[in-house]
C-alpha cells in the first residue's frame, strides 16, 4: 500500500471518538489563538485588502468573514471565506508554529468555512482541525529540513494539504475521493519564501486554505486526479524535495500525534517564531544587567542556520520586514523591554535609536540542537560599554509545547487580539470576547457553529 493511499484511509477514517483528550485540548487551544489571530488580523493591510476584493466580489453566502460586520457579518462562499480568514490569520505573523510552519493558519479557516458550508457542528469542526494538522506535520517528517531551505513556504505547499484533509473530512469523502483531493492540492501547492516581509506572505495559508477547500470539493462533485501523487515519479515529494525524503516516515509511528509531539508552540511575539528565542534571551539580560541601550557596543546572536534562514531583512524598512529582521526584533527588545504588536509600526521600526542599536547586532550561526523546530537555541551575548560581557542561551521560549503559555496566557493573548482587531475594549466587547471564549472551550458542545460565527464578524 502506497503512502498516498495510507494517508487518505488515515483522513477518511479519523473519528472524533479517537481524538484522545490530550489532543482535542491543545486543539481547543489552537481554535483559540488561531481565530484570535485572525480577529486581529483582519484590520492589517493584508486582511483587509482580501477581505474588501472577496467582498465586493460576492457569491453564494456559505461561510463568514472575521472581522466583516459586528452585527451582521458579511457571509462569501466557503473557499472565499476560508481564503480571507487565513490571509488576516498569518497577517499580523503572530500564529502557531510547528515542524511544518504554520499549522494551524491553512487548516481552521478551511475548516471552519467546510463546517459552515455542511451546517457541521463542533465535534466535526474539531475533528476536522486535528485531521489537517496532523496530515500536514507528518508530510514534513518525510520532507526533513531540505523543502524549506530550497526557498518553498511549507505552511502554504504543506497546508493546503492540510486543509483538502480538514475539508475532507468535514465533506465525509470516501478515501479514493480524499486520494483524488491530494492529487488536486498538490498542484496547487505554492509559496517562495522571498516574498516574506510582505503581504503575499500571509497570501500563502490564504491560496492553501482556498487550494484545499476546493480540492475536496471537486473531488466530491467527481473530478479526477492522479491517485499516487505523493510517491509518484513525478509527483509532490519528488518534485519539491532538495534532496533525500523519507517516504517511511509519515506513517512510522502510527499512534504517534503530531499535536502532542512536536506539539503546537503558541506565539509569545507578534514576528517570526525564529527570533523568539534571541528576544527571550535579551530581555533575560536587560532584566539581570540592568543596562541602558547607550551602554551597548555589540550583541552576538547565534542560531541554528535553519532558525537563521528566514530571518532575511537586516535592515528593514516596513514593520512586516521588521518581523524577519533579527537585528530589529533584539534591538526593539533592547530598547522597549517589550515585544509586542506596536512594536511593527513602520514608525517605530524607522526610529533612530532602533537604526544605531540594529548595526551593533551581529548574527551568527551554531550547530546544536537538531532538525528543524528542534533546533530552537539561542546563544546570545551582549556587550557593554563599562567591559561587562553576559552571555544567555535559550532553548525553549515562551510558549513552545515543552514551555507553553497557560491557559490564561493564552486568553489575554486572545483578548489582546480582540481589542487590536476590534479597536475597542469597552464592555461589551469584553462581553463579547468572554462568550466567544466560552464557545470555543466547549467546541464539542456545539451541534451548530452559527452562535460562535455571529461573533466572529
Amino acid at each position: 500500500m502506497e503512502i498516498t493511499d495510507k494517508l487518505a484511509r488515515y483522513v477518511a477514517g479519523l473519528s472524533y471518538e479517537q481524538i484522545p483528550e490530550e489532543v482535542r485540548r491543545i486543539a481547543r487551544r489552537g481554535l483559540i489563538d488561531t481565530l484570535g489571530c485572525a480577529i486581529a488580523g483582519s484590520v492589517e493591510p493584508a486582511g483587509r485588502i482580501a477581505r474588501e476584493l472577496w467582498c465586493a466580489d460576492g457569491g453564494s453566502p456559505r461561510a463568514t468573514v472575521i472581522g466583516s460586520g459586528a452585527e451582521s457579518p458579511v457571509r462569501l462562499p466557503a473557499a472565499s471565506a476560508a481564503m480571507v480568514n487565513a490571509i488576516a490569520g498569518h497577517a499580523l505573523d503572530y500564529d502557531d508554529v510547528n515542524a511544518m510552519g504554520h499549522p494551524s493558519v491553512p487548516v481552521v479557516p478551511a475548516a471552519l468555512a467546510a463546517a459552515e458550508d455542511t451546517n457541521s457542528g463542533g465535534r466535526d469542526l474539531l475533528t476536522a482541525y486535528v485531521c489537517g494538522v496532523e496530515l500536514e506535520t507528518r508530510l514534513a517528517r518525510a520532507f526533513g529540513e531540505s523543502h524549506y531551505l530550497l526557498g518553498w513556504h511549507s505552511t502554504s505547499t504543506l497546508g493546503v494539504m492540510g486543509a483538502a484533509a480538514a475539508a475532507a473530512r468535514i465533506y465525509r469523502l470516501s478515501a479514493e475521493q480524499v486520494a483524488i483531493a491530494f492529487g488536486i492540492a498538490a498542484s496547487q501547492a505554492c509559496g517562495l519564501r522571498q516574498n516574506f516581509g510582505t503581504a503575499t506572505k500571509p497570501f500563502h495559508p490564504g491560496h492553501a486554505a482556498w487550494a484545499g477547500l476546493n480540492a475536496a470539493r471537486l473531488a466530491r462533485a467527481g473530478f479526477t486526479a492522479d491517485t499516487s501523487i505523493l510517491e509518484a515519479p513525478q509527483g509532490y515529494f519528488h518534485v519539491f524535495s532538495a534532496g533525500p525524503y523519507d517516504l517511511s516516515r509519515p506513517m512510522a509511528e502510527p499512534d504517534r500525534w503530531e499535536m502532542v509531539a512536536p506539539g503546537l508552540s503558541v506565539k509569545k511575539y507578534p514576528c517570526c517564531y525564529c527570533t523568539h528565542a534571541s528576544i527571550d534571551a535579551v530581555l533575560a539580560l536587560k532584566a539581570r544587567l540592568k543596562f541602558a541601550p547607550v551602554d551597548v557596543v555589540a550583541v552576538r546572536a547565534a542560531l541554528t542556520p535553519f532558525f537563521l534562514s528566514p530571518l532575511i531583512h537586516h535592515r528593514p524598512r516596513t514593520g512586516l520586514e521588521g518581523k524577519f529582521s533579527l537585528e530589529y526584533t533584539i534591538a526593539a527588545a533592547i530598547l522597549d523591554s517589550k515585544v509586542v504588536l506596536a512594536t511593527f509600526t513602520e514608525e517605530m521600526v524607522r526610529r533612530e535609536e532602533a537604526r544605531r542599536l540594529i548595526e551593533k547586532v551581529i548574527p551568527g550561526t551554531h550547530t546544536e540542537g537538531g532538525e528543524g523546530l528542534r533546533g530552537t537555541l539561542a546563544r546570545v551575548t551582549v556587550e557593554l560599554g563599562d567591559g561587562r560581557r553576559m552571555l544567555e542561551e535559550i532553548a525553549e521560549p515562551r510558549g513552545t509545547a515543552k514551555n507553553p503559555l497557560s491557559d490564561d496566557e493564552l486568553a489575554e493573548k486572545f483578548r489582546d487580539c480582540c481589542r487590536f482587531g476590534w479597536k475597542r475594549s469597552d464592555g461589551r466587547a469584553e462581553q463579547r470576547v468572554a462568550r466567544i471564549l466560552d464557545l470555543l472551550w466547549g467546541i464539542e458542545r456545539l451541534d451548530s457553529l452559527a452562535p460562535l460565527t455571529a461573533m466572529l464578524g
